[in-house]
């Protein structure tokens, strides 16, 4: 109601330049709702995972004030009248008008004249719009309609809100480009709506232009705000391989916490394919993706002949049942036990690569690798591990338990991959030990061991360190440090049945280190003062073993980790920068790191056996670089040298720029080369993206194996995009198989295509 103080007898003129009036409503959302509705028609209501009420008028039990320049009260009708610069509110909503009617029996309010309403960013626009507040119904003439998050511009002759969950559009047309003349829209001639039920279009285009590109005569859709079980939208594509193929999917929304999407897939040359995503999210950040795919394949045998299958891999392939299971899961448990399970298990070694491409392949459905963080063995990876891990971390201690198998898809006659079905972990971190300078550390760790085709057997070691780091002078820091390591096994020994043995280990490690540095002041952008760190350390490190005549069984050697007598130099550089912007807020980057690491081998030095053979103490000369100046330019460098081949034993190198571009756009390069002699691998990648004239852009892929001196694979892609619409042309190569595909992107409806 109104003040008491303006309710007076007969008609009466208010002025209200800073008059307030207050009335309540019990459902006043209905501006927004109806927005909501159309958003929900054009996006696809089953991937609305927001709640209505998130969009609505705010809190629905507050009342709204009005303000004019002049305001009338009719008493006996128990109307208010509203005119000049009328400006209605409630909550974040503010509704604007030239005129407003609003009668306080009936619960109706009728706004006339440069009718807007905002509301979060998004901005309703009509001639004059009618409303019941306690019935939940009203009607907006010649309405045009803002969505400011997804860029939505909707219009409609007459949109009519006629119950509380039920809407009716007329002649709507609803699209995300700007201007009178848009690249594309969708219309229908009437659309009728049902909240958490379902909607109808009669008579729905979508348009280039002007011109209509696809037409449907009546449509149903889902008008769900919340997960809905139901069909998602299908995907049509072709390959040499597969032929034409479809895939429906089929999302049931089992609980608030659980739900799972089934792909029904048919490929025309190899069959139907079922495939099952199952998700859950539960509380304090555990949450779990499996993904299964079956197929009964039509080519039950692979022809090595045929150079396409051939390239795949040199192994053959018998079986018609094709399937890969795959998952990620994080999970809590009690007394603050952490659980992660890694599956990853596919029937046959070509599997991956014949199923990879397309719009709906290896690479089509959730990214579990973002999602959860850890990452999946590469396509042409020759094993798949699956793994448990639970781990329990203390800022003195961690324990961990491990579980793991690796899979080789190729399954060859005899597989003697060494498995590690059980494992423990469990370290004490270094901390002083009481009443004494030293400090300990202890860690041991146990583990099963087995494999298909030959023994098993099982391993153990125990650590114990103490060190006693102390100060020679003010710049020179001495660490001397005594370790013992008790190393048991126990394996298969054929007729002797099993075999159990210890090693024990002695290390007697010293460390000499100290720090230089130096602040230099300069004027670089936000750059205000660089640091230059140098930590110069010289290490000596002696092992010595009992116990050295015993067997060496097949999973681990027990002359790994032999005998050291060891002197090791390495220096170590680091730059650091301090930034402030012009709030004076103050930030610290490291823009390089550089390390130097040279070891000498005592023992082989001194090296009695085998006189004739030529004496090689020197140990590779390993150098790591990391440049990191600024977020768009990361390099970094690994390289070990080979004093007597003269050449580089191995190396690794990784490069990653880009160019900041207008409206949010950067050119990028990608560079990953890896050399290790001892294995033969060779090989280069390198990715681009160029940003050309007029909404263009271009990128490309290579991925060449230089020790076979052959393409992996090669990618190529034309990219065009507009203000609201995109498409890309794509050329690929890769095993083999070659492939065009041309994707269209429509802000706001996502990507569709074929290949």
């Amino acid at each position: 109601k109104f003040g008491t103080s303006m309710i007076k007898s007969g008609p009466k003129s208010l002025p209200m330049n800073r008059m307030r009036a207050t009335a309540s409503g019990r459902k006043a959302g209905a501006f927004l709702t109806l927005t909501v509705c159309l958003f929900l028609w054009v996006h696809g209501a089953w991937a609305m995972g927001r709640n209505l009420g998130d969009r609505g008028l705010g809190d629905e039990s507050g009342p709204w004030e009005i303000a004019a320049e002049k305001m009338t009260y009719l008493q006996e009708e128990g109307i208010y009248l509203a005119e000049g610069e009328v400006v209605v509110r409630k909550g974040a909503q503010v509704l604007s008008a030239d005129r407003a009617e609003y009668n306080e029996r009936t619960g109706m309010i009728e706004v006339k004249g440069n009718v807007v309403l905002e509301s979060n960013g998004d901005i309703l626009r009509a001639q004059e719009a009618v409303f019941n507040l306690q019935t939940q119904t009203g009607r907006v003439s010649g309405g045009q309609i803002f969505l400011k998050e997804n860029n939505y511009h909707i219009s409609g002759e007459a949109m009519e809100k006629t119950g509380p969950n039920t809407y009716v559009v007329k002649e709507c047309r609803v699209t995300t480009c700007e201007g009178e003349r848009p690249d594309w829209s969708i219309t229908g001639s009437e659309v009728k709506i049902t909240i958490e039920g379902y909607g109808s279009i009669k008579h729905a285009v979508f348009r280039i232009k002007d011109y209509p590109a696809l037409y449907f005569p009546y449509v149903i859709f889902p008008a769900k705000t919340k997960r809905q079980t139901g069909l998602l939208p299908p995907s049509a594509g072709y390959s040499s391989r597969r032929g034409a193929e479809l895939e429906v999917p089929f999302f049931w929304a089992i609980s608030d916490q659980t739900d799972a999407t089934f792909y029904e897939r048919y490929m025309t040359d190899r069959g139907f394919m079922q495939g099952l995503e199952f998700r859950y999210a539960a509380e304090e950040d555990s949450k779990g993706t499996f993904l299964f795919d079956i197929l009964s394949d039509k080519v039950e045998e692979k022809d090595l002949n045929d150079p396409d299958e051939a390239s795949l891999s040199p192994f053959p392939r018998t079986n018609d049942t094709r399937y890969w299971f795959r998952s990620r899961t994080n999970q809590q448990m009690p007394l603050g036990v952490r659980a992660k399970l890694d599956t990853d298990y596919v029937s046959d070694q070509d599997y991956l690569k014949e199923f990879e491409g397309g719009l709906f392949g290896y690479y089509g459905r959730p990214d579990l690798v973002r999602r959860f963080e850890r990452p999946m063995e590469d396509i042409r990876s020759p094993t798949r591990r699956s793994a448990l891990r639970l781990d329990r971390d203390h800022e003195d201690y961690s324990l961990q338990a491990v579980s793991s198998y690796d899979q080789r898809p190729e399954n060859p006659p005899t597989d003697d991959t060494p498995q590690t079905p059980a494992g423990l972990r469990f370290s004490l971190l270094p901390k002083p030990l009481a009443r004494t300078p030293l400090f300990v550390r202890f860690d041991t760790d146990f583990d099963t061991l087995w494999r298909e085709d030959g023994p098993n057997g099982v391993r153990t070691s125990l650590t114990l360190q103490l060190a006693y780091p102390m100060w020679l002078g003010k710049v020179m820091e001495v660490e001397p440090s005594l370790g013992y390591t008790l190393t048991a096994q126990g394996f298969d020994h054929g007729a002797e049945g099993t075999r159990r043995q210890t090693k024990e280990a002695y290390v007697f490690q010293t460390r000499f280190s100290t720090v230089m540095e130096r602040i230099f002041d300069v004027q670089w952008g936000e750059t205000r003062r660089l640091k230059h760190k140098v930590f110069p350390s010289l290490i000596y490190r002696y092992r010595v073993n009992r116990d050295t005549d015993l067997d060496q069984p097949w999973f681990e050697p027990m002359d790994k980790g032999g005998k050291q007598n060891l002197l090791i130099l390495a220096l170590e550089n680091f730059l650091d920068a301090r930034q402030e912007n012009r709030k004076g807020e103050v930030s610290y980057r490291q823009w390089a790191a550089f390390s130097l690491e040279q070891g000498y081998d005592i023992g082989e030095q001194r090296r009695t056996e085998e006189p004739e053979g030529e004496k090689r103490p020197l140990l590779p000369l390993v150098g790591i670089l990391t440049v990191n100046p600024f977020p768009s330019l990361y390099f970094d460098a690994e390289a070990g040298w080979d004093h007597y081949e003269k050449e580089i034993a191995f190396t690794y190198t990784a490069l990653r720029w880009s160019i900041e571009r207008s409206q949010g756009k950067a050119d990028s390069l990608g560079i990953d080369y890896r050399y290790v002699k001892e294995t033969g691998e060779d090989g280069l990648s390198v990715t681009g993206h160029v940003n050309l004239f007029g909404g263009f852009s271009a990128g490309a892929s290579f991925h060449r194996d230089l020790s076979r001196k052959q393409s992996v694979g090669e990618r190529f892609y034309l990219d065009y995009e507009s203000q609201c619409w995109g498409v890309r042309f794509t050329a690929e190569r890769a095993d083999g198989a070659e492939g065009f595909m041309v994707v269209f992107r429509l802000l706001g409806l996502g990507d569709f295509g074929a290949k």
